[in-house]
């Protein structure tokens, strides 16, 4: 396995049961940091001091032009508490909570206590959907969900002023299209946002631990040498576009993933709630591709509210079966863990 993939290959039995808190609290961790973060920046530290874990925004890695208010990446850092809480669940750990220990302005976007004393579970069995969890951008089957499934992601995110809109008519599949294409058209023209964007895409062969390898994107070995380049330098937003459009009209479903408020520790909380639905939707075998582009530009996300009849969308989702596809990288616990 290349290393640049090896912190997926965690297994359940290397935790060591029988090693000091401080070793067993790092396994934990090498769950959470398969969690998704776009354009996979993984925007995290943690610290370990005592029996706390502590979450850090790592702002060095934020994309002022791609995500100006940081709110993907506070959701990044619910799906990361996310993965931690179900594992900890998952090897006998209690724990507590407080997200935002430092108030809105502070690094730590959440503390966490842990204990020997098992808790009762807040989340459903999805450990081992961890680390089969990941983005799909390729064509999804034609073949529908079916509905019992359907209905179980929604209730999975229906709760709590969040709210999921499942769509699966032709047109409102367009409507979502069209905004994307929208989307695209707007943001990849601006020259900064290319540029920053570009600076996460990898040849497949490069060595980086983050960023989106060309085979993300289906892009050959050949091709993913000059990807990075092209994007950065040239308008290529109708290429994109075209290919991410059809794919959605294509798709069986399309959903849009809302809050009724909006701020730092509601982002937070979309990130765990989503990161629930996405476990769920892999143990369901269902694949999600994921977008921000419109939610992004408020024009187009007061259209998308108007359509879905929510107040603020957060996330995009492109939902369907298709076979697994390749990971992308992901930084050890080592690399992230801090003082």
């Amino acid at each position: 396995m290349s290393d640049k993939l090896a912190a997926w290959n965690v297994q359940e039995a290397d935790f060591p049961f029988t090693g000091d808190l401080f070793e067993q609290l790092k396994g934990l961790l090498r769950y959470a940091v398969l969690a998704p973060s776009g354009p996979n920046t993984q925007p995290w530290k943690f610290s370990i001091k005592d029996n706390e874990i502590s979450l850090i925004a790592d702002f060095s890695r934020s994309l002022p032009s791609v995500d100006p208010t940081d709110r993907t990446l506070y959701i990044s850092h619910g799906c990361l508490l996310t993965n931690l809480l179900i594992a900890a669940e998952h090897f006998g750990f209690g724990y507590d909570v407080k997200c935002l220990p430092d108030g809105f302005f502070g690094e730590r976007t959440a503390s966490v206590l842990l204990s020997k004393k098992p808790a009762l579970p807040r989340f459903p069995d999805l450990f081992h959907e961890i680390t089969r969890r990941h983005t799909n951008r390729n064509r999804f089957e034609k073949r529908p969900i079916e509905g019992e499934k359907l209905r179980k992601l929604k209730d999975c995110a229906d709760k709590d002023g969040f709210k999921l809109d499942i769509i699966t008519s032709n047109e409102g599949k367009a409507q979502m299209a069209d905004l994307l294409a929208r989307a695209h058209k707007v943001q990849l023209a601006n020259k900064a946002f290319r540029k920053e964007l570009a600076s996460w895409i990898r040849s497949n062969t490069s060595d980086a631990k983050d960023g989106l390898p060309g085979y993300s994107f289906g892009y050959s070995d050949f091709e993913s040498y000059f990807g990075s380049f092209i994007f950065g330098t040239f308008d290529m937003s109708s290429s994109r576009a075209s290919i991410e459009t059809a794919y959605m009209k294509e798709s069986p479903a399309v959903s849009v993933l809302s809050t009724e408020c909006e701020d730092k520790l509601t982002w937070i909380k979309t990130g765990v709630l989503f990161e629930t639905l996405f476990l769920t939707a892999t143990q369901l075998d269902v694949r999600f591709d994921l977008f921000s582009q419109p939610t992004a530009i408020p024009e187009l996300r007061a259209e998308m509210a108007k359509i879905s009849g929510s107040k603020f969308p957060q996330i995009l989702i492109r939902m369907g079966y298709a076979k697994p596809a390749v990971h992308t990288p992901r930084r050890p616990v080592e690399e992230v863990l801090v003082a």
